[in-house]
């Protein structure tokens, strides 16, 4: 089973957690997203953590149906809280989605696929097969839309990137930092063209393929 690291958060007591760079990006992300997610369908978002971008997503889409995701159980109580105090009605209940496994949904499940600071957090092996499972879930034409942070070829955008990604792989060597190239690459070998590439806060990036 995939398993990566999951950030720190302060939890209230009806079970929702709260991270802080969740706080900080979701604003940029709903604004970079409006002109990536389509107008209309599914989206299933992988690796959910705790639940408040669903949450935000979901009612600044109404018109898209949002499904959320995380492999950790916790995650998911704290992402079904989340639903709960919410009240939007276009959010569902999280699902079980283990990115190195199969995912349990059909194909044409969705219209896009997003996940929102993963790539970085587990092994290179699972980027390929993320996109393989995202290519299976989605509808002709459907989009999938990375959000983190890359490196640019061999290089780091800031000497924060840099520490971050030592800090990581010091704590699993085979984790960390992943190309935008690399990722590319990754999406084009399960059949998804570059879509766009938006400069986002922090030095992160919004990557988005689109299928044929």
């Amino acid at each position: 089973m995939a398993r990566h690291i999951i950030q720190q958060a302060d939890e209230a007591a009806d079970g929702r957690r709260t991270a802080p760079a969740a706080l900080r990006n979701s604003g940029p992300l709903i604004e970079a997203l409006r002109r990536r997610l389509p107008s209309e369908g599914r989206v299933l978002e992988v690796a959910s953590g705790t639940g408040q971008h669903a949450a935000a997503f979901s009612e600044a889409f109404p018109d898209l149906d949002w499904v959320p995701s995380d492999v950790d159980p916790g995650q998911r109580q704290s992402i079904a809280a989340w639903r709960r105090s919410s009240g939007v009605k276009n959010l569902a209940e999280p699902l079980a989605i283990d990115i190195s496994a199969s995912w349990p949904v059909g194909q044409g499940f969705a219209q896009a696929v997003l996940t929102v600071n993963l790539l970085h957090l587990v092994p290179e092996t699972f980027v390929s097969r993320f996109f393989e499972e995202a290519r299976s879930a989605l509808s002709s034409g459907g989009r999938v839309i990375v959000y983190g942070p890359f490196l640019r070829g061999s290089s780091y955008a800031s000497e924060g990137d840099r520490a971050f990604d030592t800090s990581l792989r010091a704590r699993d060597p085979t984790i960390g930092y992943k190309s935008v190239e690399a990722v590319s690459e990754f999406a084009g070998a399960a059949g998804f063209s570059p879509l766009a590439n938006d400069a986002m806060p922090a030095n992160n990036l919004l990557l988005t393929f689109n299928l044929p």
